[in-house]
């Protein structure tokens, strides 16, 4: 079934706090950020030129996000790097200046994270990225499931050393869970869902996403006429639209979330 857009802010400009999150020097941070990993390569993208000819169009090509940071997920970016760019925040606080990304194995902010909480509810693959960027910087993440999430998921986001807390119910029951939980707690909560006073963390989840985006549209001859992506809770998709978006203005391609 193809549902159109019937908001009335589709098709209309990026709200400034948007456009700053998802615009280009926002991917540039978020880039930076990525090659100071030794585990980061660029994921590759694939011409499939007999498909397209079997579909009558001109090109289709699929960025293949299965081997990013080895977490053979799709959402691998934007927990792992919301999780770094507020444990560089912290620490800044405490320096009193601006820490890079290069500091981030120093012992002293590294001292720094053993004290930081990271939680979120997940279906799988935000948890397992939030869990391994909390891994990464040495903080602990404690990861909400609801009761639809597999088993095999669970092992997944565990194996990066996170605490697992099922909750009855659904996703949205997670969720709030983490909400109330994580306000009592102090800890920091690191979701791709947000609410009225909770939107700048979701946005830096959403920057991470945009570095799929810039890497495809190297490889390219032109930008591309449509986009088909996973939608979720939307926070993917409307990364990449976004960037989009902004980078190609009235050109920019025609987004189907399924």
């Amino acid at each position: 079934m193809l549902l159109i857009n019937q908001r009335p802010e589709h098709n209309q400009p990026l709200v400034p706090a948007d456009a700053e999150a998802l615009g280009l020097a926002g991917a540039d941070r978020a880039e930076h950020y990525l090659r100071a990993r030794d585990d980061h390569a660029e994921t590759p993208l694939y011409a499939l030129p007999a498909l397209a000819n079997g579909l009558g169009i001109a090109a289709l090509h699929v960025k293949d996000e299965g081997q990013r940071l080895g977490l053979g997920s799709f959402k691998a970016l934007g927990g792992a790097y919301a999780v770094m760019r507020l444990v560089l925040e912290e620490a800044g606080k405490r320096f009193g200046r601006e820490v890079d990304i290069c500091e981030i194995n120093d012992p002293k902010l590294r001292a720094i994270a053993a004290q930081m909480t990271f939680c979120c509810a997940t279906d799988g693959n935000h948890g397992r990225s939030v869990a391994q960027g909390a891994g990464l910087v040495g903080a602990r993440s404690v990861i909400y499931v609801h009761a639809g999430v597999s088993a095999e998921r669970v092992a997944a986001i565990a194996r990066f050393g996170a605490e697992i807390v099922q909750v009855e119910g659904g996703y949205d029951q997670a969720v709030r869970e983490v909400a109330r939980v994580g306000a009592e707690r102090g800890w920091k909560i690191v979701s791709n869902t947000s609410w009225r006073g909770y939107e700048r963390i979701p946005g830096l989840v959403m920057q991470g996403y945009t570095v799929i985006v810039r890497e495809a549209l190297r490889h390219m001859a032109e930008p591309p006429t449509h986009v088909f992506l996973q939608a979720g809770v939307g926070g993917f998709a409307a990364a990449l639209a976004g960037y989009m978006a902004i980078l190609l203005g009235e050109g920019r391609p025609k987004a189907v979330v399924v």
